[in-house]
């Protein structure tokens, strides 16, 4: 925010009180301004790590990474087309100027090259922050790939870990469902593990022993763990994988075209 783009004329708008609070603004903004470099984003680093990042496998965070990568790539694109029509509407503005007769005319264009300028820098800003928000993206994918110890991952790669992350999610879903319907999966939930070739009862089964477990860990005066859940979610995923191979064989389709894939690229 330019401050200065409140000039004398346009400082009449205000009263005695918050012209006075208006010169304290002026005095204190250029701290907040810097400061405000700090946030220049949609949400920190945390929020995309631990909730936009939130995927039960690493293959499918690492999609989510490039997904949000692309979305930001997308929008600095734009917001750079943005500035390019700005900068050539202040260079009409400004051709113009020399050539209207009217004070009036002329004093428009220049609130007009104001205005663009004003725009060009809030969007300026927005573009930092996206390239810092890409960068830390960039980061966790890399992260990802050294834990697999890959330099990079194929669609082959991700279609491969498509069942395990779906019968982690369809589980973990099933299970919070649970806790707050007195150990019952939900129907929604129901449905999406019968969809990916699991039966309802089985998982139901599942669930209640799990709980079970965690029942006993509370009575033994403890506190079950984030990491014991994710363990069991691992469990069920290594348990019921080739279950949607099974059931798309049933159907009759291809649960994934090699011929579409671009395999080792």
């Amino acid at each position: 925010m330019d401050l200065q783009i409140l000039n004398s004329n346009s400082l009449q708008i205000l009263n005695d009180k918050h012209l006075e609070l208006f010169n304290r603004v002026q005095k204190k903004y250029p701290i907040i301004e810097k400061a405000t470099e700090n946030f220049n984003k949609s949400q920190s680093q945390f929020m995309d790590n631990m909730l936009t990042i939130s995927q039960l496998t690493p293959l499918r965070s690492a999609r989510q990474c490039l997904a949000e990568i692309k979305k930001i790539k997308l929008a600095i694109e734009e917001a750079v087309f943005n500035i390019k029509k700005k900068q050539l509407l202040i260079k009409k503005s400004k051709y113009f100027m020399d050539k209207v007769e009217s004070p009036f005319d002329k004093e428009l264009l220049e609130i007009e090259v104001g205005e663009n300028e004003t725009n060009i820098n809030n969007i300026t800003d927005n573009i930092n922050g996206a390239i810092r928000k890409m960068s830390g993206f960039i980061t966790q994918y890399e992260n990802i790939l050294k834990k697999y110890g890959k330099e990079s991952f194929t669609e082959e790669d991700f279609e491969k870990d498509e069942e395990r992350y779906h019968i982690m999610k369809a589980f973990e879903q099933g299970l919070n469902a649970a806790r707050a319907r007195g150990g019952i999966i939900d129907e929604g939930n129901l449905i999406y593990l019968f969809q990916i070739g699991i039966s309802g009862t089985a998982a139901q089964i599942e669930v209640r022993e799990y709980l079970k477990m965690e029942d006993i860990v509370i009575n033994n005066g403890g506190l079950p763990s984030h990491e014991m859940s994710v363990r069991w979610l691992e469990s069920m995923a290594d348990k019921y994988c080739g279950s949607a191979l099974k059931f798309a064989e049933y159907k009759g389709v291809t649960l994934t075209d090699e011929q579409s894939l671009l395999i080792g690229e």
